[in-house]
């Protein structure tokens, strides 16, 4: 591994914005109308629970559909395994930990940091969304702050399973067509709330999904309990994906199928231990489809490395609208209107994630602060405070996730918990719930699904010093406050119920 290749492939997306407004509107000049932008984003999916990916329990015919007619990619990331932070991070085309109070789950971002949906509203756009936007975070800090996204369009609702979103997404996106200046471009969230928890037990079941064919994650318990938790789960993607059709059904039947970018991703993975909130592939790596007419060449399959930063600078690209020079993605553009297929020369070969605070989990509400980065064949995650718990503390009681909080409550960790000194579950309860050393490092070529830490072995030394440089460059270059030795996040507020408050050490 080299370094100077590193910094030639994860680099250039913070390099070459400075060039994407020349290149943008050079591009887009050519385009007799500016299209249309749909981004659908599911609420804690990781990326094989789509049939696309090859998943043979899961039913998602919408979103294979959208692969099958534009681009499927293989190594899609999340800025961040945790709703805010990782939304923030896609309206602004930033690293989270470049946006302050904004890289937080119950954080604010602050009005300083441009967000693509209002730069195409001040290009002439119509903006909306429905569901869930940019959530679950503060709006309310500036008198003139207003969801970043634009007017909510969540009024017509239907009935709906128990847990399920009673809003009628794809209904509030009909009303939204039908609002708009036929000229006039548009660009609408459907911020879908699935598959969030919690689940209605057995719902998967009950509408034909076995749960005896499910491919459990080898990281958790291969038990009845897991199966059935994640045929719930399974239940929810594919609910939100029938939504998905019939939101292309409004398009068609509007004339707007054919000029309109369709973007189909998730925020971050699976609400299962030992995934969301983790720096893990089934914490951050996340479905990706974008369909594009004949804009983009369909059937393909797209092996860079991708991140959700990625979509801004894209966005904008796209619609001749200047990219501001602090985004740090990279307009993916290029590769989506060429016929490219597999790993490009131009594409990243690697990934950098990171997470500071998900929900107050430990007292004075602490953190735990972690950055990772991901190459084809390795997951290197630093653990800045490797003497916290990172699921949050097993004694502590501050939020709606009861102890362990950083892990959403659901039978899953509720049996691991109760069960966590049984042979079968021990090592998988250590890797979720118990402390973690400061460095961990696995051979995902070999190791999957990240379970051998392999961090202390001498073979992998020169392996685990490489990574741990070029981390510290990208940092550095990306103006993180860790690489300086600070840790701004800790005096941040929480605005959450009962614990909006800053932590102890500002009370």
């Amino acid at each position: 591994m080299k370094r100077k290749h590193f910094l030639g492939t994860i680099g250039a997306g913070f390099f070459s914005t400075f060039l994407l407004p020349m290149i943008g509107s050079k591009n887009s000049a050519d385009i007799s109308k500016r299209p249309n932008i749909l981004l659908c984003i599911s609420d804690d999916q990781s990326w094989e629970h789509a049939s696309a990916y090859g998943d043979t329990v899961v039913e998602t015919p919408h979103f294979d559909r959208i692969a099958e007619e534009g681009v499927l990619f293989s190594h899609a990331y999340a800025a961040a395994p945790s709703c805010a932070p990782s939304r923030a991070a896609i309206l602004t085309g930033q690293e989270m930990w470049r946006l302050e109070e904004g890289g937080l789950l119950f954080g604010a971002l602050p009005d300083k940091f441009p967000v693509f949906p209002k730069l195409l509203e001040e290009s002439g756009y119509s903006i909306g969304y429905t569901g869930k936007g940019y959530q679950p975070a503060n709006h309310d800090l500036q008198d003139h702050w207003r969801e970043p996204i634009g007017r909510a369009y969540n009024d017509i609702q239907h009935e709906t399973p128990d847990h399920i979103s009673s809003i009628d997404y794809a209904a509030n996106f009909g009303a939204f067509l039908e609002s708009q200046d036929a000229d006039k471009p548009f660009f609408f969230w459907y911020g879908a709330r699935e598959p969030h928890l919690a689940y209605e037990m057995g719902v998967g079941k009950r509408h034909g999904i076995n749960p005896d064919e499910i491919d459990v994650p080898a990281f958790l318990p291969d038990i009845d309990v897991v199966r059935n938790d994640m045929s719930d789960y399974y239940f929810e993607i594919q609910w939100q994906d029938a939504q998905l059709g019939k939101m292309l059904s409004h398009l068609e039947k509007n004339n707007q199928l054919e000029n309109t970018i369709i973007v189909v991703t998730s925020d971050n993975g699976m609400p299962f231990p030992r995934a969301k909130t983790t720096l893990c592939d089934h914490g951050v790596r996340i479905p990706l489809a974008i369909r594009w007419g004949s804009e983009v060449q369909g059937a393909r399959t797209l092996d860079d490395f991708i991140s959700l930063t990625d979509l801004a600078p894209t966005f904008l690209q796209a619609a001749g609208v200047d990219v501001p020079n602090q985004m740090t993605g990279m307009s993916i553009l290029p590769v989506l209107t060429s016929n490219s297929t597999g790993k490009t020369a131009t594409g990243r070969s690697q990934m950098v994630t990171a997470i500071e605070r998900h929900v107050w989990a430990r007292p004075n509400g602490e953190g735990y602060p972690r950055r990772a980065i991901r190459t084809y064949d390795w997951l290197y995650v630093r653990n800045y405070e490797p003497d916290r718990w990172p699921a949050g503390n097993p004694d502590f009681v501050a939020s709606h996730q009861g102890v362990y909080g950083d892990i959403d409550d659901c039978p899953t960790k509720q049996y691991m918990i109760e069960h966590q000194n049984d042979p079968e579950v021990r090592e998988k309860f250590a890797l979720a719930f118990e402390k973690l050393p400061a460095e961990e490092l696995y051979n995902v070529s070999q190791d999957p699904y990240q379970i051998n830490n392999v961090a202390s072995d001498e073979a992998n030394r020169e392996i685990l010093e490489d990574l741990r440089q070029q981390l510290n460059e990208y940092l550095e270059q990306t103006g993180d406050p860790r690489a300086e030795g600070r840790a701004p996040w800790d005096e941040y507020p929480f605005y959450s119920g009962d614990y909006a408050k800053k932590s102890m050490k500002n009370d």
